[in-house]
């Protein structure tokens, strides 16, 4: 047998706590202390990570209607100026003729003016490319600089910075959003009423002052 190095504790010399933390290293199964540290997540939390995810899946953006592409849009250019996601997959959707395809009217100008609004988190080249003629919706949506004969196309000042878009909250949101607020609004109108006298209120307290007058007017004992 080896002569004792001094680097084990002798019999009965062991320290409480360091014999303590031995033996539940010894008896503990791994899965008991994955599932006591597991965070239970509630409806919110889950509902909030459906709302932040971001998917950067062609399959999954180009079918969508225009207007849900405005929404995703909106979402991915926001998760990209957070670092949430890379700016370089939202370039490239969004550079995509299938990205832009079926957009008019109010929809495809507020799909430029969040690119516009945007413009900086993506690359020089990347903001040449959609600010140019070869961008599509650049070229059919964009506000036009008005040029006298003399001035050259180069010297024509820069655009005027692009207005906020707003996007409203889908129906079923909107509607619990609203639904709230109705809520919000009737329970405030009632705890200020509650608060302050009401007229039928007034009326009755009217009522019983008069009549205990006319009762002490008409009672003999009081004459």
């Amino acid at each position: 047998m080896g002569e004792d190095d001094g680097s084990h504790p002798k019999w009965g010399n062991e320290d409480p706590e360091d014999k303590k933390a031995r033996l539940e290293e010894m008896f503990l199964v791994p899965g008991e202390v994955v599932s006591r540290r597991r965070k239970k997540v509630s409806k919110e939390e889950v509902a909030q990570v459906k709302e932040e995810y971001i998917s950067l899946n062609w399959d999954d953006v180009f079918p969508k209607k225009p207007k849900e592409r405005l929404r995703w849009l909106y979402k991915a250019l926001l998760a990209a100026k957070e670092g949430r996601v890379k700016t370089g997959p939202v370039f490239d959707i969004v550079a995509h003729r299938k990205f832009i395809e079926g957009l008019k009217g109010n929809v495809a100008t507020d799909v430029l003016n969040l690119i516009r609004g945007h413009i900086n988190i993506f690359s020089a080249k990347q903001q040449k490319q959609l600010t140019s003629d070869n961008f599509e919706l650049f070229r059919k949506f964009a506000p036009l600089n008005v040029l006298d004969s003399d001035e050259d196309a180069a010297d024509a000042p820069p655009l005027p910075p692009p207005p906020e878009v707003i996007i409203e909250a889908k129906d079923k949101k909107k509607k619990n959003l609203e639904e709230e607020k109705r809520k919000r609004e009737e329970r405030d109108r009632e705890e200020e009423e509650a608060q302050l006298p009401s007229d039928e209120d007034m009326e009755s307290k009217k009522r019983r002052i008069l009549s205990k007058g006319i009762e002490r007017r008409g009672d003999p004992a009081g004459g």
